[in-house]
């Protein structure tokens, strides 16, 4: 169960509907086999982060999650570091399933990024947010490159890769104790919790602007731009806002969550509209 748990099975499935989505948004695509393979792949690749992740910051969950399965003592360090190098292997070798050089590049290319982010960038001011954001987006595009639908993969990827950026400024709010124990350098530790939900406004109105942009372009129809500015836009004025006016952890962790609903909530609008 330790092993199921530090992948975080939630997730690892919710990065295998993001490839899905990014295969079939508004596309006729038909052969399941390649988005099948890039499913799993995604998903083994994903959990390999997680994990290294959680080998890396050992110190850090220590102190703001103790109950996780590295801080318990449930597995140990160096099993954790060698189950996360077999789920990369596996994740790029059945990446190749998917008949697509590009899709084995950005398997390749994210399991490197993984890695990296956990071991060298995710301490650094900004580098790591973005990063992780970018990770998020590349999923849809995974997903569009392995059901040839890229150029729709690319839209949900650039949704997603704002709202991710949102929820890592959070995030460093709600683990502020935690990285400055630690040494990290994020935006909460630097400039306070109340900057880090100031700096979350930019990626907020990219949201808006960009979906705007897809109404004037018609590639969104109104009843998708209705939906989008209340069940959107709305909320997350109203996360900030409320954010702004309750600076302390509990509050910070409750968001947090909430921004996750929210982003897939977004993900029903689009395939519905």
């Amino acid at each position: 169960m330790p092993y199921l748990i530090i992948i975080r099975p939630l997730n690892c499935l919710f990065v295998a509907f993001s490839v899905f989505f990014g295969a079939f948004y508004h596309s006729s695509f038909s052969n399941f086999s390649p988005v099948l393979f890039a499913m799993i792949s995604a998903s083994m690749i994903a959990g390999a982060g997680y994990v290294i992740n959680d080998f890396f910051d050992l110190p850090i969950d220590s102190v703001n999650k103790p109950e996780r399965v590295l801080p318990a003592g449930k597995i140990s360090p160096k099993t954790a570091y060698i189950f996360s190098l077999i789920l990369f292997i596996l994740g790029i070798a059945i990446s190749f399933l998917t008949q697509n050089i590009f899709c084995v590049f950005i398997a390749v290319f994210n399991s490197l990024l993984l890695f990296l982010y956990a071991r060298f960038f995710k301490m650094s001011f900004l580098t790591g947010n973005f990063l992780v954001a970018f990770a998020a987006g590349s999923t849809f595009i995974y997903g569009g490159l392995s059901g040839e639908n890229l150029i729709n993969g690319v839209i949900v990827a650039l949704f997603a890769f704002l709202y991710t950026l949102i929820r890592e400024f959070i995030k460093d709010g709600e683990d502020i104790e935690g990285d400055s124990n630690a040494g990290a350098n994020t935006m909460a530790v630097l400039y306070g919790r109340k900057n880090s939900v100031l700096v979350s406004i930019l990626p907020a109105l990219g949201i808006i602007v960009f979906t705007y942009y897809l109404f004037q372009l018609k590639l969104m129809i109104l009843d998708t731009f209705i939906m989008m500015n209340l069940l959107i836009s709305v909320p997350l004025t109203i996360f900030i806002i409320y954010l702004l006016l309750n600076i302390n952890k509990k509050s910070f962790s409750r968001i947090s969550s909430l921004i996750k609903l929210d982003m897939f909530l977004l993900l029903i609008i689009l395939w519905v509209g």
